[in-house]
């Protein structure tokens, strides 16, 4: 009954703390904070005004959403939907309808763990499509979704190139727009990270040459946390993979399972298991039979 806004902005400022945290030691340690975080906000929802109680639910909503990007980096997809499936919830009690489009999205990329290409692309499309009123920033992160969802299930490159200039258009609005807030959803969603997943793109289109330039332009450990660089590293080996460069996938494969084990991300650790596994054909070459060992082993 005592909560007021500087709670709330304390539950916010615990949150984003998490979040770095997570970028540079992994989601083991950042999880149990995180529960903690919502569990407390709902003891002190419970006991609120009105008014707070809908900002607490708020940054629940939040830090629902987080937890369910945290268990999906643990790969425990229930769990993830489960905290995912809350996040919707506390957004509809609070009217919060941009929270839950954004949801949908986050949804939706969940779908490229299992390379469920139908569900990516019909949520990203819910996301674009859903009676809220999203950030520029996240209907471009949508159109890309798009974008590789049909780059999966028809491999048509000129339906993959429209919905990414689409995106890329969204992105150069939000860019433009001088009163985009910086704390809004999705803050982190910039030319770089915009730039890796038009390079998925394409190596899922089977253009594995552009994807690797556009890896080469975009991915480095300055700009990146370490997990997230282990991440699409990982994804940057396929790309050599594909473009017949077993060495060079090797190596990164190598780097990145590394870095999986630093920041105990089993999300990237599962990735470079399939770069091992797409490998198989060059298996007696030293490099891949190092990478296939070392994932074995691990």
């Amino acid at each position: 009954r005592y909560a007021d806004t500087e709670v709330v902005g304390y539950f916010n400022r615990q949150l984003d703390s998490c979040a770095v945290n997570d970028g540079r030691s992994g989601p083991r340690r950042s999880l149990p904070v995180v529960l903690g975080l919502i569990a407390a906000i709902q003891a002190v929802a419970a006991d609120s005004r009105p008014a707070v109680r809908r900002e607490l639910l708020r940054v629940g909503a939040r830090a629902s959403e987080f937890a369910g990007w945290l268990y999906r980096d643990v790969c425990v997809p229930a769990l993830a939907n489960y905290w995912r499936d809350r996040a919707i919830e506390w957004a509809q009690v609070t009217g919060d309808s941009t929270m839950q489009g954004y949801v949908l999205l986050k949804k939706s990329q969940a779908g490229w763990d299992e390379r469920d290409a139908l569900r990516m692309l019909t949520l990203a499309e819910a996301a674009q499509e859903g009676p809220w009123r999203l950030p520029a920033r996240v209907r471009a992160e949508a159109a890309q979704q798009q974008a590789r969802g049909h780059a999966m299930l028809d491999g048509s490159l000129a339906l993959v190139r429209s919905k990414l200039s689409e995106a890329h258009s969204l992105l150069e609005q939000d860019r433009a727009d001088p009163e985009t807030p910086t704390a809004e959803i999705a803050a982190h969603y910039d030319e770089a990270l915009f730039g890796l997943q038009v390079a998925i793109c394409y190596c899922e289109a089977g253009e594995p040459e552009r994807s690797l330039e556009l890896y080469d332009r975009w991915l480095s450990p300055e700009t990146f946390s370490r997990r997230d660089y282990g991440f699409f590293l990982a994804l940057k080996g396929t790309a050599y993979a594909q473009a017949d460069e077993p060495d060079s996938a090797a190596a990164a494969g190598a780097e990145a399972f590394s870095l999986a084990r630093e920041t105990e991300s089993v999300r990237t650790a599962q990735e470079v298991t399939r770069l091992a596994i797409q490998l198989s054909r060059w298996r007696d070459r030293d490099s891949v039979h190092d990478l296939r060992k070392a994932v074995l082993a691990g």
